[in-house]
Formats: structure tokens, C-alpha cells, sequence
């Protein structure tokens, strides 16, 4: 291909393979870039582009191949939400929230003291220091109270 068959087929498409690439791409100057890119691909290519029967198609085709590989290099790929580390698979996640709920649902049949000595002590992680400072009840007695909560849970675990 000459360099004047080359500018009066492939030079007026520039603005259509422009929208292409920025629909893609969504960003101005990453669509210039692409569309430099793939004029400098065409370029090179030029002594076999005779061969090309619609240019408009072709051109398009591959500024969408260098636009994938654009967002891939600029992009790095994201583990999967599934695939992070330290973070259990769904099936052990959904199992820990079940027993999560029947561990609940149970704590509501406790007397509402232990319950609540319990809250603090299991789930909130405070000492039974800070809780007697809290609440005005001796360590030793919030003790006993969690210790009977856990057992009566333990019960109603049972089947």
C-alpha cells in the first residue's frame, strides 16, 4: 500500500476508531493513545493491508484487541472475592453465620443478667474487671454468672 492509498483510507477513519476506543476506555487521553497505537500497528503493516476488504471493520477489530490489552496492563487483575486470603470459603462462612444464629437464638432463653454479663465478656472481649467496674457486681460473681450461661447454652445445644 502507498502512502497516499494508505491517508485517504485509513487517515479518515481516525475519528470513528476515536469513539471506539473511548468507549472503551472511558478516558480521553488513553483513547488517543490506543488510537495512535493502532495507527502505528497499521503502519507497519501496511504493505498487507491491500488485502483488507472493509478497513473501517478491520481497524476497529483491532483497536478493541489493543484496548483489552491496554486495560489489562494498566489494570492489575483482582483476586477473586472468593480466593482472598484469610477469608473462609462460602460453604464454612455460611455454616459459622447458622451456628452464629442458633448460638443467639439460644442466649435469648437465658435470664437477661446473664445475657447481658455474657455480651460482655464473649462478645464484646471485656475482663471481668472491666465489666464489675461497669456494672458494680464483684469479678467473682460475674465469673459464676458467664460460667452458668455457658453451661445452660451447652445444654441447649444438646439434642
Amino acid at each position: 500500500m502507498t502512502d497516499a492509498r494508505f491517508h485517504t483510507v485509513w487517515i479518515p477513519l481516525q475519528d470513528r476508531f476515536y469513539r471506539v476506543a473511548y468507549y472503551i476506555l472511558e478516558d480521553r487521553a488513553d483513547a488517543l493513545d490506543a488510537v495512535q497505537d493502532l495507527y502505528l500497528k497499521l503502519w507497519k503493516m501496511r504493505d498487507s493491508l491491500d488485502l483488507v476488504q472493509n478497513p473501517a471493520a478491520y481497524g476497529s477489530m483491532l483497536l478493541k484487541n489493543l484496548c483489552i490489552d491496554r486495560i489489562r496492563r494498566l489494570r492489575p487483575a483482582e483476586p477473586l472475592e472468593d480466593d482472598l486470603p484469610g477469608k473462609p470459603p462460602p460453604d464454612e462462612e455460611l455454616i459459622r453465620k447458622e451456628a452464629l444464629g442458633s448460638l443467639l437464638r439460644a442466649m435469648d432463653t437465658l435470664p437477661d443478667s446473664q445475657q447481658n454479663l455474657l455480651r460482655l465478656h464473649v462478645l464484646q472481649g471485656k475482663s471481668y474487671d472491666e465489666i464489675a467496674a461497669e456494672t458494680g457486681l464483684t469479678p467473682l460473681n460475674i465469673r459464676v454468672q458467664v460460667s452458668l450461661a455457658r453451661k445452660k447454652l451447652k445444654r441447649h445445644e444438646k439434642p
